[in-house]
């Protein structure tokens, strides 16, 4: 018996096809490399199932960057133990580093980082999904730290960041010569070095 699906179930199922097969595409061959076309067949649908869901590519971008960012919040179980701050979200870092879709996402971000610097059309959503990435880290810190972290939240969040990409990008190179476990060590690192408050 076949699955029946309500119009709104079927336009996320939609949604997600072309937002996976965006991804896909945007991470092999470059975001201007790739057409709404080929998206389209990548996901077994017509351009015009990308402008009833899409505003273009800057839609299908917002979008891509939205569902990491959702999914990422899903993910994030919040704990108050200062100390095992560092350790449950290394934990967290190095279950997903080496998943095909997280490699996918990375690549996809580093063309997404590109176009949104060469195209100002597309730095706003870029920048703004980036302040909603630091805004939950530093909530998440915050959190973690029972409100004393060694310096304000909103800085460690811009760091923690910048060594998420940093260590996900150089680990996906050379895995052996970059582990996922430093990630939590440099997040430890960076957490025990004022002490609490200083």
């Amino acid at each position: 018996m076949g699955e029946r699906l309500t119009r709104a179930q079927q336009q996320q199922r939609t949604r997600q096809r072309l937002l996976d097969a965006a991804e896909t595409l945007f991470a092999e061959r470059g975001i201007h490399q790739t057409s709404l076309e080929e998206v389209a067949a990548e996901a077994e649908l017509t351009k015009g199932a990308i402008y009833a869901n899409f505003d273009g590519k800057h839609g299908l971008l917002a979008a891509i960057l939205e569902r990491r960012y959702t999914d990422q919040v899903a993910d994030a179980g919040l704990a108050v133990d200062p100390g095992a701050a560092a350790d449950s979200l290394g934990d967290s870092y190095e279950s997903v580093i080496s998943l095909p879709e997280t490699r996918r996402f990375a690549m996809a971000l580093l063309e997404f980082w590109l176009y949104s610097m060469r195209t100002p059309a597309a730095r706003d959503a870029m920048a703004q999904w980036l302040q909603a990435v630091r805004e939950h880290n530093a909530k998440r810190i915050t959190e973690r730290t029972g409100g004393q972290p060694p310096i304000p939240a909103s800085q460690l969040a811009i760091l923690m960041t910048a060594l998420d990409v940093g260590v996900a990008l150089q680990h996906l190179i050379d895995p052996e010569g970059v582990p996922a476990d430093v990630y939590a060590l440099g997040l430890k690192a960076i957490m025990d070095s004022g002490g609490a408050g200083g």
